[in-house]
């Protein structure tokens, strides 16, 4: 029943946080996270980042990523579940042993798909009508393969 109750927890506070802040910065997924273990790392500065031995490209620079060490029967299964149905788009899921490591892309935007139906055909122009100064009308129905005479 404990273990029950955990879980609804953790569903409710998953769900709620993670839409006011942008998808894809490392603020928002930390919420997220954070529920089901500590954040170690989000945002790093060159400098910091060198002294923990990250790599020269880390999306940890630009914000984009996290470190989470998961509480006792928690699995990277389950954050990286979480992440992704809050909306996140991962780039990175790492389990380093000890963390795990998510790094974040940008939002997507989707585009709906085309009309599968085909297009209607065009609609010819309605022939030209003219008057002279008699009054009488006069319709052009030569077709672009005629020459005018």
């Amino acid at each position: 029943m404990k273990s029950l109750k955990t879980c609804l927890w953790m569903l409710m506070v998953v769900s709620a946080p993670a839409a006011a802040d942008p998808v894809g910065s490392s603020a928002g997924a930390a919420k997220v996270a954070a529920v089901f273990g500590t954040i170690t790392s989000t945002f790093r500065s060159v400098a910091h980042n060198r002294a923990v031995g990250g790599v020269p490209n880390s999306y940890h620079l630009l914000g984009r990523a996290i470190d989470v060490v998961r509480r006792r029967g928690i699995t990277h299964h389950q954050i990286d579940a979480a992440l992704r149905s809050a909306g996140f788009s991962l780039i990175e899921s790492l389990d380093e042993g000890d963390h795990s490591h998510f790094a974040f892309g940008p939002a997507v935007a989707v585009q709906p798909p085309k009309s599968a139906a085909p297009e209607a055909p065009a609609v010819p122009a309605p022939p030209k009508i003219a008057a002279d100064e008699h009054g009488t009308l006069w319709l052009d129905l030569r077709t672009k393969a005629q020459p005018a005479r």
